[in-house]
């Protein structure tokens, strides 16, 4: 487990925030790719074990899960975009630990 705080506008050149319902059920949905550097960071009005799908998803993302003081409370590397066909893509990632936000990035995009 990452014990550290992530600063999602530091972490990120390009962040964009999904702070809506529209936004975080949109998410990166129907993108061809998503950049090294850059990340969406989904903010939710209250720490929960909120989950993350990959519907329509085209690559694989790093999922980190931060509560309120930006402490990564788990993560998820290398999640598979969905496939219709394959059903181990039909899933959700939640949290172990209650988070408020969740920052997606490029997969493999380490964090030091």
């Amino acid at each position: 487990m990452i014990n550290n705080k992530l600063n999602p506008e530091k972490f990120c050149k390009t962040l964009e925030h999904a702070d809506s319902l529209w936004e975080q059920t949109k998410g990166l949905m129907f993108r061809k790719s998503l950049p090294k550097g850059h990340g969406m960071l989904f903010t939710f009005g209250y720490e929960g074990k909120h989950g993350i799908w990959m519907m329509f998803m085209r690559f694989p993302i790093d999922i980190y899960f931060l509560d309120k003081n930006y402490k990564v409370v788990d993560y998820v590397r290398k999640a598979k975009p969905f496939n219709p066909f394959k059903l181990s893509t039909w899933r959700i990632y939640s949290p172990k630990k209650p988070a408020k936000y969740v920052l997606e990035v490029a997969s493999q995009t380490a964090i030091s």
